[in-house]
Order: structure tokens, then sequence, then C-alpha cells
């Protein structure tokens, strides 16, 4: 071969070449603009969640607070003390509904 031939061989590779890159590009670019769109929607999130776990922050006194770190006997009777005293509430305002000649009668 000649040495133009060699010349037009490789310009033909290389314009395939940019060609074929060109076409992987062009269908390429609509699913990063998608995913560039996600990220966006998930740093939004983020900052939203992380707003939220600044204010909880601020309304956790200690890490002894925290329940993983407290004995399961210690978080029982915190909550059953919880619920005696709920269940005193509650029956508390169901009696202030009741009428008052039925005081006398034990539900």
């Amino acid at each position: 071969m000649q040495w133009w031939q060699w010349v037009l061989l490789w310009a033909a590779l290389a314009l395939l070449g940019t060609a074929y890159v060109g076409w992987r590009l062009w269908r390429l670019w609509p699913p990063l603009k998608a995913l560039g769109r996600e990220a966006a929607d998930a740093q939004d999130r983020l900052t939203e969640i992380e707003a939220r776990v600044r204010e909880l922050e601020d309304q956790l006194r200690s890490v002894d607070d925290l329940a993983v770190l407290r004995s399961p006997a210690e978080l029982r009777e915190e909550y059953e003390t919880l619920r005696s005293r709920r269940r005193a509430e509650r029956d508390a305002r169901r009696k202030a509904r009741r009428p008052a000649w039925t005081d006398h009668v034990e539900w």
C-alpha cells in the first residue's frame, strides 16, 4: 500500500472511532442527567434529615438517655410506670364523661 492509502485508512479509523465515542456519549447523556437529578434530590433529602437530626440532638440531654445503652429492667420499669399513669389519666377522663349518678358504679 502506498503512503496516502495508509493516511486514508488511519483517517477513516479515527473518524469512525470518534463517531462511535460520540454516539455512545449521546446515548449516555440522558441517564447521566437523570442521575444528576436523583443526586440533587438525595442531597436535598439528606439536608432535611440532617436538620431533623440536629433538632433531635438538642432534645437529647445525654448519651445515657439512649434506650440502647440502658438496662432492660430499668426500661421495663419506666414503661410500666408510664403505662399505669396513662391508664389512670384515661380512667379519669372516662369518669369525667360519665353522668354523676353512676359514680357509685365500678366500671
